[in-house]
């Protein structure tokens, strides 16, 4: 057998080992590209997945009385139900999921609210009070259906004029209102939505026709103003004066009475409205009972209070609804809930109306 020499021999084990370790090398290589590859992959898609999650949802409708998007029908009626706002009504239900709510002086230094519904249903609302003619024009102007327990003359003639699609909780006391044993009477009487809708439908209201489109916009429109977290408006009692209180969280006013929060009585959910436009009209009283005559039509001093800011503005009625406008231009609302709060011209008008803490500002 022919042996091979020794260095030859040295060299082919030299050379096998060298292209073993070449074999390795590129292994490794090939391993550590598709390594890669897979982790770049990976990466894209977690953040093609975080763009999806990230996106904002699109609606196909808009409440036309909040300004918030939804996929659900629009196209029904509002209801302007008159909601009592004495120390022996506190707390109220179903306030907070009222559109827009107008707070006006009824008779004395007492309010009452025109809490109008629309996008939201609730199951109990109250408590439900009698009527005064500001409060109808004003739920007309919103083309809403009106429900109250009782009224003044001046509201009476209105609603026997046919001038306002009108529901009586004295008319239908135990059927679509309900009176609750834990107050008394005339501070008890409460309803809902539904009972509201079968009312109006058993009348032989038009329950189809959508409210107004008030105006919106996703961002503040600020052109100048000052920077304030709590005012309280005076209404000439100490029980019955307002405060808001700025949730910069949820950049919403939470709304207190006579230093109280007015969380519902159900759900103790906040009062919470999202815009705050206050408006200086004429109060006049008419009677013995100190029922007043209150200028809805000339417009006025005003003041619009959104996200921490107060602008200084002016007040029109515009087909009946009370409108914020500067320097001739009408300004939008934010979408969610609008309180609209009436004060008088006289004793110093807005401005002695409403106190703001010295240190009450977004600065501090």
């Amino acid at each position: 057998m022919k042996r091979i020499p020794s260095i030859t021999a040295a060299i082919l084990v030299i050379l096998l080992i060298m292209s073993g370790c070449q074999s390795e090398e590129e292994a490794t290589n090939n391993e550590e590209d598709e390594t890669g590859i897979e982790e770049d992959e990976n990466d894209e898609k977690v953040i093609e997945q975080d763009v999806e999650e990230e996106a904002e949802p699109v609606y196909d409708q808009t409440y036309p009385l909040t300004g918030i998007g939804t996929n659900e029908d629009v196209d029904y009626r509002a209801f302007g139900v008159m909601i009592e706002n004495s120390q022996s009504a506190r707390p109220h239900s179903g306030l907070y999921q009222a559109d827009v709510v107008y707070e006006v002086l009824a008779e004395g230094s007492i309010t009452r609210l025109l809490a109008i519904f629309h996008s939201q249903q609730p199951e109990r609302i109250g408590n439900v009070r009698s009527a005064r003619d500001y409060y109808i024009y004003l739920n007309n102007g919103l083309n809403a259906i009106y429900a109250s327990a009782g009224g003044s003359p001046g509201a009476f003639d209105l609603i026997e004029q046919r001038a306002v699609d009108f529901i009586s909780g004295l008319v239908y006391d135990g059927t679509y209102f309900t009176r609750s044993s834990h107050r008394n009477a005339p501070h008890n009487m409460y309803t809902t939505f539904a009972n509201l809708v079968e009312a109006a439908e058993q009348i032989g209201y038009d329950t189809s026709l959508k409210p107004p489109e008030l105006p919106f916009t996703e961002e503040l429109e600020l052109t100048e103003g000052a920077d304030v977290t709590e005012f309280e408006i005076d209404y000439g009692s100490s029980s019955n004066n307002v405060q808001y209180s700025y949730d910069r969280e949820n950049k919403v006013y939470v709304r207190s009475v006579g230093g109280q929060l007015v969380n519902d009585s159900e759900t103790n959910d906040p009062v919470a409205p999202k815009n705050v436009f206050i408006v200086e009209t004429e109060h006049r009283v008419i009677d013995d009972q100190g029922r007043r005559h209150v200028d809805i039509e000339s417009g006025g001093n005003a003041y619009l209070i959104q996200e921490g800011v107060l602008q200084e503005v002016e007040w029109r009625n515009v087909d009946g609804v009370l409108l914020p406008y500067k320097d001739g231009d009408r300004l939008s609302l934010l979408p969610g809930q609008t309180f609209i709060n009436l004060v008088p011209t006289n004793n110093g008008g807005i401005e002695s109306r409403v106190s703001i803490p010295a240190d009450a500002n977004a600065g501090s």
